[in-house]
């Protein structure tokens, strides 16, 4: 909704044509029409939509013009670069806007109590979380050693990289047995589950959180790129989610308290906005849009539109490929 919202406000601003504003995709579920524009609630709940004149080149194919259009292509390079930034822009905004509301309203992390053996996050996609660990759980023992403080855990499972390690539990009245095989990180260079321990948290003051919420959304614009090219070299742990991953990602965030789901939420605003930026020649992403105009502007000549289709075809199956992989 953010992010599409960003595209539909400045096509509409800058007078082009704009037929359809939609959240989901699939079948309409409702449908209106306001303005000329149609607006539609769809069956999958994935991502949306705005379909913009002059955009729709290998998805619905060119549709005859009609009287009054505008196309986009018709308006000047820098509007149009401004209508596919103002997707990202919008996603990175409210990102800035969530950490600022964690540090005013929820806290941010303060002191960690390593005194304790409780965890207090347990990472998607890692081993802990696959074993089913949970925030609040207390380990009492790993490979039979009794377990009192934070500083043992790591000192085992930091030297026990791809080694199967057997953890007692403490949930509740529960005691749980576990067996969990650490990864080895080749970014520290450890082994690890994917934990850290519970912590104490505080408020900032209000100007003190916009700060907070300015550095931490320019942080993630640095880090974010840097480690998709750590993962690329293998110098970073991989790791994708799709749809059915978020599920239980989004639920252990609610177990472990306000402060990690809305972290999530800010998180996945700022990887979207980001990761839609790449410059990859592909149109479905935003980046391969605007690196298109620009390559059309340098050559002083437009791609064509078999060409243009091509490259959002291949896009497109790109995507759904990584869909699935990512789901299975």
């Amino acid at each position: 909704l953010v992010h599409e919202y960003g595209h539909f406000f400045f096509a509409r601003l800058f007078g082009v044509t704009v037929y359809e504003f939609a959240i989901g995709f699939g079948p309409a579920l409702f449908q209106w029409e306001k303005n000329k524009v149609q607006y539609s609630i769809r069956a999958i709940p994935l991502g949306g939509f705005t379909k913009i004149a002059g955009m729709d080149l290998a998805l619905e194919g060119e549709s005859e013009r009609r009287p009054g259009e505008r196309l986009f292509c018709e308006i000047p390079l820098v509007k149009r670069v401004i209508i596919i930034l103002a997707g990202s822009v919008n996603n990175l905004i409210l990102a800035m806007i969530t950490f600022m509301f964690i540090a005013a309203i929820i806290g941010i992390p303060y002191q960690q109590q390593i005194d304790r053996a409780v965890i207090g996050v347990v990472e998607p996609k890692s081993p802990a979380y696959e074993a089913g660990l949970s925030p609040g759980d207390e380990i009492v023992e790993i490979e039979g050693k009794s377990i009192t403080g934070w500083e043992q855990i790591t000192e085992i499972i930091h030297h026990s990289p791809e080694r199967i390690l057997t953890f007692k539990i403490r949930r509740g009245e529960q005691v749980l047995v576990r067996e969990i095989k650490p990864f080895y990180d080749p970014g520290y260079q450890v082994g690890r589950i994917g934990i850290l321990p519970s912590y104490t948290i505080k408020r900032l003051p209000f100007f003190q959180s916009i700060k907070f919420g300015f550095l931490r959304t320019w942080q993630g614009l640095q880090d974010i790129p840097i480690s998709l090219v750590r993962m690329i070299l293998g110098r970073e742990r991989a790791g994708i989610m799709g749809p059915l991953g978020m599920v239980g990602a989004i639920d252990q965030a609610l177990q472990s308290g306000a402060y990690l789901f809305f972290s999530m939420v800010a998180g996945i605003n700022m990887f979207l906005g980001v990761f839609n930026l790449l410059p990859i020649p592909l149109p479905l992403l935003d980046g391969g849009w605007i690196l298109i105009m620009l390559l059309e502007r340098i050559r002083k000549k437009d791609f064509s539109s078999e060409q243009k289709a091509t490259a959002q075809m291949i896009g497109l199956a790109a995507m759904l490929i990584l869909f699935f992989i990512a789901t299975y």
